[in-house]
């Protein structure tokens, strides 16, 4: 089964959008799935492939109409919309659906995460579930590998992402990774589960944007490097519909505090 987690605020501009053409896609891959049904194991003896991919958009707290888009989309997916009443921020709209997903998930299930506003088109979906399904537990959506860029992006939102995994290979030379902080990403639900038994509440503590990170720096130590890796990615920005919410000087502090605090996890909490 293919979970797909949408954090959403003040998207409407964008999420009918990004569910059509994930249906699209979706559409256009069943064609080519494999006969036997390896790529996804079967829950009961004798099952088949599942019939849909399961998105679950948190629409969190918004002031516009994305909650009541996203719940009259219909296709060949299906769409469950959680609400927040009020906006508190990504970590918390992560963290909503990820223990939405996990509830109902099996273990042989796939998790993916990505932005609701256009800026990660959702074929990259179905190239992150190849890898996974090659026996990789997490598979990340990278910008700074190679055949990987960003389009559209400011100079200066270039400059902080690029620092952000500086830090991150300074602080974590041994991490098997390149671009930490895209939230584009494919998980085996059995990875995520382990990691939020292990965290419970305090899964995400780190401030605004810095939660995309880290997510993956407490996912880590209950998998092992070599079944972590990235495929390229182009992060299209010019797509985007509406103003930017990264705060700069909140999600660069929130890193650097971030970054400090993982060191001690690797020492004393790796399981």
């Amino acid at each position: 089964m293919i979970y797909v987690l949408l954090p959403a605020y003040n998207e409407a501009t964008n999420i009918s959008n990004l569910l059509r053409m994930l249906s699209e896609e979706y559409a256009g891959w069943l064609p080519l799935k494999p006969e036997s049904g390896d790529l996804f194991p079967s829950h009961e003896e004798g099952a088949g492939l599942p019939s849909l991919v399961h998105v679950i958009v948190v629409n969190d707290g918004s002031a516009d109409s994305t909650g009541e888009q996203a719940r009259s989309f219909q296709d060949s997916i299906e769409v469950t919309v959680l609400e927040h009443e009020s906006n508190r921020g990504l970590g918390a709209a992560l963290s909503t659906g990820i223990s939405f997903i996990l509830e109902r998930c099996h273990d042989d299930d796939f998790i993916f995460t990505l932005d609701a506003d256009c800026t990660h088109h959702p074929r990259y979906i179905f190239q992150l579930l190849n890898r996974l399904n090659q026996g990789f537990d997490i598979v990340v959506a990278s910008r700074f590998v190679p055949g990987g860029k960003e389009v559209g992006v400011r100079f200066f939102r270039r400059l902080l992402s690029h620092g952000a995994g500086w830090c991150y290979r300074l602080f974590l030379p041994s991490l098997p990774l390149r671009d930490f902080s895209c939230g584009f990403r494919g998980i085996r639900a059995s990875i995520l589960r382990k990691t939020y038994l292990h965290w419970n509440r305090r899964l995400f503590e780190a401030p605004g944007f810095a939660c995309t990170g880290e997510l993956m720096l407490k996912m880590l130590p209950h998998t092992q490097p070599h079944r972590v890796t990235e495929i390229p990615f182009e992060l299209h920005y010019e797509q985007k519909g509406g103003k930017s919410k990264m705060p700069a000087l909140q999600t660069i502090l929130g890193t650097l505090m971030l970054l400090m605090r993982a060191r001690r996890w690797f020492r004393k909490e790796t399981p």
